[in-house]
């Protein structure tokens, strides 16, 4: 996961969140085993990789949904780690709807982010790795780092995250394999490995998962959801 980060990054983060929420309410959370795959067929170049592929994971995903459902459980919480998971998730979440529960996914990188700009991130750069720094030092060794060599799309279109390019006031979204865009598997633009700190992964971790929390208490008081079909 970039020069510093280990395989495991992108679930150990999201499980780490997951384990703060059932301490907070621990007679009506229950925390399932952690999903250690995902869709990554662009990562493939790079050792230790596995994809599961977007049909497969949700397939899965949907089958572990209505399990819990089939126990009770009306509301779920996917907790991602890797933006390759969306529409698995997304897939899985509707699934839940359609059986009569509700699912909300949550990106933490993102929404790290969205609640302090000087928390956001790019993939195996200083966010994750800090985050990592944070709950798992001994997995991340600063010796082990090496500067990546950055393939822009063009002169005039740069890469400012793996898959988003800007151009004049905006940007698109340009898929290609990841070692194309970076040699060593991290890439955020500002956000380099280089200047990850465990006191910065500790403010970002216990920030996100306070407002996951809060977030998680306010999902358990939902009692109703408007359908249509019932109107």
């Amino acid at each position: 996961h970039g020069p510093l980060g280990p395989l495991g990054t992108d679930y150990m983060i999201p499980e780490e969140l997951a384990k703060r929420i059932e301490a907070a309410y621990p007679d009506r959370v229950l925390l399932v085993p952690t999903m250690p795959y995902g869709v990554c067929p662009y990562h493939t170049s790079f050792p230790g990789t596995i994809d599961m592929g977007l049909e497969v994971l949700a397939e899965v995903m949907t089958r572990i949904a209505m399990g819990l459902m089939n126990a009770g459980i009306k509301k779920i919480i996917f907790l991602n780690g890797h933006g390759g998971n969306g529409p698995s998730l997304d897939k899985a979440a509707l699934a839940v709807y359609n059986r009569g529960g509700i699912a909300a996914i949550v990106d933490w990188w993102v929404l790290a982010g969205q609640l302090n700009s000087t928390w956001s991130g790019g993939h195996g750069a200083g966010q994750e790795t800090s985050v990592m720094m944070a709950i798992k030092p001994d997995l991340v060794h600063m010796k082990d780092f090496f500067p990546a060599e950055i393939h822009h799309l063009s002169d005039t279109l740069q890469n400012t995250h793996i898959s988003t390019v800007f151009f004049g006031k905006g940007s698109v979204r340009v898929i290609r394999n990841v070692k194309d865009v970076t040699s060593n598997g991290a890439y955020g633009g500002t956000d380099v490995p280089e200047k990850a700190n465990a006191p910065w992964g500790k403010e970002i971790i216990e920030g996100v998962s306070a407002y996951l929390v809060n977030f998680t208490e306010e999902f358990l008081k939902v009692s109703h959801i408007y359908r249509s079909d019932e109107a």
